[in-house]
């Protein structure tokens, strides 16, 4: 995407969050330096983190028309895309050129105008050459082939290769989100980065492109990807209208695709809504870790055919809840104290004219307070027809879990009641272990 001068204002709010963004890269680099010190695996929750950070201010970099930025973080980008997805091991000479690459980014995002534009490029180039290096010969050619954009993505004119497709059609969906950013901030409050932020907390971002429509209006169409239908997706962004989303039709991705052997494993595409066929009657022998049987209530069909959940942060241990609870995700709201009540109750808020109750999850878990920040958000459920809100310390991702990846085992060592729990999972794509909570039993009446 071009320099647009018209977000010039927010070039400080973006410089101030790439600090951010760039201090957890160069942490989690060094946790993976200290991996291959110690001849262990990095973790995959650590290459997701490096892949997201890199992915953020690259993002936030178009908007501000920073491209020297964009430049290098792009490169960082790419290079944490091929090492998540399993196509490059990560080595001493990655992340040496890797921190090398932070350290132009922290002085670019001190003075954006400090470094020459032949340093920028040895930075970025270098990442890209060693990366180059250690791809096998089609995922590189994959990944330099530019997509045609006429016809699939309605003319307009994203960057996305072929590699990228190639692993996004396999699973969840594909949209074209059409937003008026001076409409989204009169209605919010919020910026470009923020939307941006708030569509990356519930999937992936591709490409942005942004245009002046003939009324002066600044339009941006992003690409994104995301595991949400197109029902939730629309009811997780409220404030944009329905016809602002536009699916690519799975069979348009298909023909994309097609002929083509996929370089990651085939997963599974049936509907969720959908009874497992027969043959799931008799799953595969589950992960020695893994119990073959969920907890819950297996007469709850709701339960038992829902595989998407949303996944959030609590003191650095993730949970979960299912998709199909999930009406809204709102950035913590003012909100009003009620006379007489337990700690875990915080009060109510004005959700659209509507009083909503919300809840302190932490203190239900038996967690001690503490205080709201950027990441501190407000999961807004739909149970049993009554919306409540769960306050949360951040949101994470939406995960996949099968059937043969839920288990019934208790929580060691964790002071939960087993009540809560409805089963323990293991997101496939990152192995990480959740928590995935039984709400319903969990609020008051």
């Amino acid at each position: 995407m071009s320099a647009m001068n018209d977000f010039l204002e927010l070039i400080p709010e973006f410089l101030d969050e790439a600090r951010d963004h760039l201090t957890s890269i160069e942490a989690d680099l060094v946790q993976v330096e200290t991996a291959l010190t110690d001849r262990r695996t990095v973790e995959p929750e650590t290459l997701q983190r490096l892949f997201r950070a890199a992915h953020a201010i690259k993002g936030g970099s178009e908007f501000v028309g920073l491209e020297a930025i964009e430049e290098i973080a792009l490169a960082l980008e790419t290079l944490f895309n091929f090492m998540r997805n399993g196509d490059i091991t990560p080595d001493a000479e990655l992340v040496t050129a890797a921190l090398a690459a932070i350290d132009r980014l922290k002085t670019l995002a001190t003075d954006p105008s400090a470094v020459a534009s032949g340093e920028l490029e040895g930075s970025a180039a270098a990442i890209r050459d060693l990366a180059d290096a250690r791809l096998a010969d089609r995922t590189r050619r994959s990944a330099a082939t530019v997509l045609p954009t006429n016809g699939l993505f309605d003319g307009i004119g994203f960057t996305v290769s072929e590699y990228t497709m190639e692993r996004k059609t396999r699973r969840g969906n594909l949209f074209i989100i059409t937003a008026d950013i001076g409409a989204y901030t009169e209605q919010t409050g919020g910026t470009a980065i923020e939307l941006s932020a708030l569509l990356s907390g519930l999937g992936e971002v591709l490409d942005t492109v942004t245009a002046a429509d003939p009324g002066d209006r600044h339009i941006v169409h992003f690409l994104y990807h995301t595991l949400l239908r197109d029902d939730a997706l629309r009811l997780s962004l409220p404030f944009l209208p329905p016809e602002n989303f536009r699916q690519v039709p799975r069979e348009q991705l298909e023909k994309l695709t097609g002929g083509r052997k996929s370089t990651e494993p085939r997963t599974d595409r049936r509907d969720p809504r959908t009874p497992p066929r027969a043959a799931a009657k008799e799953p595969a022998a589950a992960p020695a870790e893994l119990a073959p049987e969920p907890a819950g209530n297996p007469a709850d069909p709701a339960w038992e055919l829902c595989t998407e959940f949303v996944t959030f942060f609590l003191e650095q241990e993730l949970y979960a809840v299912p998709i199909f609870l999930v009406h809204d995700i709102k950035e913590m709201l003012p909100y009003s104290r009620l006379p007489n009540q337990p700690p875990f109750v915080f009060g109510v808020v004005n959700l659209r004219g509507n009083v909503v109750p919300v809840f302190d999850l932490r203190r239900i878990l038996g967690l001690p307070a503490r205080p709201f920040d950027r990441k501190t958000v407000i999961l807004i459920l739909d149970i049993g027809g009554k919306i409540t809100g769960l306050v949360v310390d951040a949101i994470s991702d939406v995960v996949t879990l099968e059937h043969q990846h839920k288990q019934s085992t208790p929580l060691l060592g964790r002071d939960i009641t087993a009540d809560y729990v409805r089963f323990i999972g293991k997101d496939k794509k990152s192995e990480a272990f959740l928590i995935v909570l039984d709400i319903e039993k969990m609020l008051p009446d």
